[in-house]
């Protein structure tokens, strides 16, 4: 069922600069439903582990936060840049669909339960829906005073996410080798390659082209990272991603690799930015010898 080119397992390799990315095939060949491509029925025979359904139920709502996300980009001078903001449309698009498939998928297994999410509380929604009012305001009026400057700092923050994203698919089928669900996130990662080919070379543009976006993205990410959309979750729930994904010998190669590939990006050495998530969820990374990294 699955080609054995579908790159499910990551390649964390140096950035190539992503060559020139055709905006206008992007768009016209975006993928939407996945529906009548998944196959659901293998499920009821060879159902997925507890552990994967719950990596599945936080990787959909990871992508679910994608509008949310976008709002706040869209405010910033990346609207004006019509080639950006035609990708980011269709790549809201594309995770739409992927978050829409991953809930089929948790609905496949009628004895799937959840996490709770706080944010879902009366008294929480209330405080986030009103944050959520005046957040895009900050935002349009910091990004807006800073200039063009900020959209490297947006690009590079997806780069990584996509950097992540890869590991993760590659982590669960190595943890849930399901045939069925190594055919379906082989199919996402085809999808997410080319997002990763655009983010990467407009990250490496804009941060070879500015000082000051480099010194302003090395800031950023310094002070904030976290892939987008885990502040929106429970934080038991980022722990155990983070345990279940990094938390072997493999898992650690693959956070790691995300780590040194951030490294080969212009200004951004020495961040470890893997690391520091791990080390504030209280989760250990080692290197290949096994001495401590997170120390």
């Amino acid at each position: 069922m699955t080609d054995s080119t579908h790159p499910v397992t990551p390649r964390i390799s140096t950035p190539t600069g992503g060559g020139d990315f055709d905006i206008r095939e992007y768009t016209r060949t975006a993928a939407g439903s996945h529906e009548a491509t998944l196959p659901l029925g293998a499920f009821a025979e060879h159902p997925l582990k507890p552990a994967t359904l719950r990596a599945l139920a936080y990787l959909r709502d990871l992508e679910q936060f994608t509008m949310h996300h976008m709002r706040d980009v869209l405010v910033t001078p990346s609207h004006k840049d019509a080639r950006l903001t035609a990708f980011l449309a269709t790549w809201a698009f594309e995770k739409y669909w992927i978050a829409d498939a991953y809930d089929r998928i948790l609905k496949a297994h009628e004895n799937f339960v959840p996490a709770k999410n706080r944010a879902r509380l009366a008294v929480v929604r209330f405080v986030r829906e009103f944050a959520d009012r005046i957040s895009p305001i900050i935002t349009a009026i910091r990004a807006n005073l800073i200039g063009e400057d900020v959209i490297a700092g947006t690009v590079t923050r997806s780069y990584i996410d996509e950097l992540v994203n890869r590991a993760a698919y590659s982590q669960i089928i190595k943890k849930d080798p399901n045939v069925a669900l190594t055919e379906i996130l082989g199919r996402f990662q085809v999808l997410r390659e080319r997002h990763l080919r655009f983010f990467e070379g407009e990250t490496l543009r804009r941060l070879e082209e500015s000082v000051s976006a480099r010194k302003l993205t090395r800031s950023s990410l310094r002070k904030s990272w976290a892939p987008t959309g885990t502040s929106e979750q429970p934080t038991q729930e980022t722990r155990f991603m983070m345990t279940y994904l990094f938390g072997d010998a493999s898992g650690r190669a693959d956070a790691l690799g995300v780590d040194r590939v951030v490294d080969t990006l212009p200004g951004l050495a020495g961040l470890d930015l893997m690391k520091r998530q791990a080390r504030r969820l209280g989760v250990r990374l080692v290197t290949a010898d096994h001495t401590k990294a997170t120390a």
